[in-house]
């Protein structure tokens, strides 16, 4: 025994490949495909998930890692099947390189070697003399700390504890704010001018506005960015957001010298979705948050930001992608968010994407297992690429940086206003894509060869009864009532659509018809097949779907049913051919059955039409 310690302590010094030949000159190290009888005795005897991997010294090309897991030996804890531990519980991370040993081979040796208990203490010694020496070594530049992005190995700004991994530098984190390096921030740059709608900033943080997603407006959009930018020292009120009144009287994507300033603030207020703070540093953000005078203004206008005090920081190196949407709103998420990003999605899946992550604070896990309606649209598009998702902490302590981010402006393509940016071609990629990833049938009615099998035509239909407004109210006796004089249609009433998307996609892929109260359902509009006809019924504004543009884009019609508050739908003696009669509250309306069976007339002729066409076409 005391020679196995005499050699290990005169070794302390030694080489790394010195350390490695005396582990393998062991004698006691028996390989793993020996039989039991050839494994020594040893005098305490535990299964192999009692043993703790505490001999796994793996040896690097630019550094030398070691785990050792004493104390849960000696205490005789159970292994966790899944031995992986967060990286930032964790403080070695040690990636996989060179193993010595094999776990067989580390357990009778380090259960029944006659030197085990001075070689323990030696050993340990060893790694932090290690460590000491390497963590300087391998320091950043930016003094920061880095992760490869397959397991988070975070590593801490001027700490020796935790090692960086040289060939990933994509994210540092800086448990103090105080240790960032100074940033000057740049931006917004317009991505493509002929595109628009995409920004590129540098040297920002992103905040999250916690008022917002609050009921009643469960807006999960809004985000709060911070600008460094001396010039603004001087404003005790740089770091104040504009309201969202202030926000909405400017224009869409108005922002830099010559922009007005916010007369209250005396600075810009940003975009849609992206509200600006000034500061010069994060240090002074937070100093400037914390007077009472500005945190009264943000909770008087609902603009509390998360966090409000920021005690650590992550810099995200590599570009990102900021992707905000109403994620309780399936058709503000489509409209306002993705046709903004599909004109940029049509190119980069053919030159590739300039971004290497995505983060978003709509919903956690967005990309890889959120059940959201406009999470499960963009996977199955490929929206991104191979962009890795930044995963956020539930915690009101982080702020998040970026050196580049590319911020993908909220509504700027709510009304498709800009009919440039997305084009027929465009709309008729995404369709197929998406029809293709969901299995359904495809739109352009011309491929289908078994369109004239069909036994019905099929009108779907959505009374809204579990909404606050525009309630359909008796539609289920309207139905009953034209069944008979159309016996070839098939009425397909939806009671509701909380039900995965694959299964809405596939309602309105099946219809011919669609007749619906009006709500954020009718986003499943871009399922349908071409020449769909669709009669949409609202006490009010209309939704976005309603929209000529749109139509065109999906090759759809819509027909018009005009509504009326002040007086019944029959007794308005309108010219139009179909309406409704609505309450004052426009929480429900009424369809008179003469209107009702007029409409199905029209849809069932202008179906049949359609239906000849394609078949004379052929």
């Amino acid at each position: 025994m005391d020679n196995h310690h005499q050699t290990l302590t005169r070794r302390a010094t030694a080489t790394d490949e010195d350390i490695i030949n005396f582990l393998q000159r062991q004698p006691s190290l028996p390989e793993d495909n020996a039989s039991p009888a050839e494994l020594p005795d040893t005098s305490h005897k535990r299964k192999q998930s009692d043993v703790a991997n505490i001999g796994n010294l793996n040896i690097g090309r630019s550094d030398l890692r070691a785990t050792f897991e004493l104390e849960r030996i000696e205490q005789g804890v159970e292994e966790e099947e899944d031995d992986h531990v967060h990286p930032l519980k964790s403080p070695l991370v040690s990636p996989t390189s060179y193993n010595i040993g094999s776990p067989t081979a580390q357990r009778l040796f380090f259960s029944s070697h006659p030197a085990i208990k001075n070689v323990r203490f030696i050993a340990v010694f060893l790694v932090f003399v290690t460590v000491a020496t390497l963590g300087g070594l391998n320091r950043r530049s930016r003094g920061g700390s880095s992760s490869d992005g397959d397991d988070w190995g975070w590593s801490m700004v001027g700490d020796g504890l935790w090692f960086e991994n040289e060939e990933s530098d994509w994210l540092e984190y800086y448990p103090d704010p105080a240790r960032l390096p100074k940033m000057v921030s740049t931006g917004p740059q317009r991505v493509d001018d002929n595109l628009g709608g995409m920004h590129l900033f540098t040297d920002v943080c992103v905040t999250n506005n916690i008022d917002s997603a609050k009921p009643p407006e469960l807006d999960t959009s809004l985000r709060g960015l911070i600008y460094f930018d001396k010039r603004m020292a001087k404003n005790p009120k740089r770091c104040v957001p504009c309201s969202t009144k202030a926000m909405n009287a400017r224009a869409e994507d108005k922002w830099g010298e010559s922009s007005s300033l916010d007369s209250e603030l005396g600075h810009q207020c940003g975009m849609k979705g992206l509200h600006t703070m000034y500061a010069t540093s994060v240090t002074d953000w937070n100093d400037c948050t914390a007077e009472t005078e500005n945190r009264q203004f943000m909770i008087r206008n609902k603009q509390n930001q998360s966090p409000s005090h920021a005690k650590n920081v992550r810099y995200f190196e590599e570009p990102t992608l900021l992707l905000s949407f109403k994620a309780n709103d399936r058709e503000s998420s489509l409209f306002d968010t993705l046709f903004t990003y599909l004109p940029y999605w049509h190119v980069y899946r053919k030159e590739g994407y300039p971004f290497n992550n995505v983060f978003s604070k709509s919903v956690q896990g967005c990309l890889s297992h959120s059940r959201n309606w406009f999470c499960e649209l963009t996977h199955q598009m490929g929206a991104f690429g191979y962009a890795r998702e930044t995963n956020w902490e539930e915690s009101h302590a982080t702020l998040y940086c970026f050196k580049n981010l590319y911020y993908n402006q909220l509504e700027y393509q709510r009304n498709l206003s800009h009919p440039r940016q997305i084009t027929k071609q465009i709309m008729d990629e995404f369709r197929d894509e998406i029809f293709n990833h969901f299995g359904l049938r495809p739109r352009d009615r011309k491929e289908m060869i078994e369109k004239d099998r069909k036994l019905a035509t099929r009108i779907l239909l959505y009374a809204n009864k579990s909404g606050d407004k525009n309630r359909w109210d008796d539609l289920d006796k309207l139905v009953r009532k034209v069944t008979g004089k159309h016996p070839h249609v098939d009425f397909h009433i939806v009671q509701d659509f909380d039900i995965p998307i694959a299964e809405q996609a596939r309602l309105f892929n099946s219809a011919d018809a669609v007749v619906m109260a009006t709500g954020d359902h009718m986003a499943n509009s871009i399922f349908v097949e071409d020449d769909t006809i669709f009669a949409e019924l609202a006490c009010g504004s209309p939704s976005l779907t309603n929209n000529p543009r749109f139509m065109e884009l999906i090759a759809g019609s819509s027909t018009s049913v005009d509504s009326y508050t002040t007086s019944s739908c029959s007794e308005s003696r309108s010219d139009a051919a179909f309406c409704i009669t609505c309450l004052q509250d426009k929480s429900s309306f009424t369809m008179p059955s003469a209107s009702f069976e007029a409409l199905i007339d029209d849809i069932v002729k202008r179906h049949s039409g359609k239906t000849s066409v394609v078949r004379d076409e052929r």
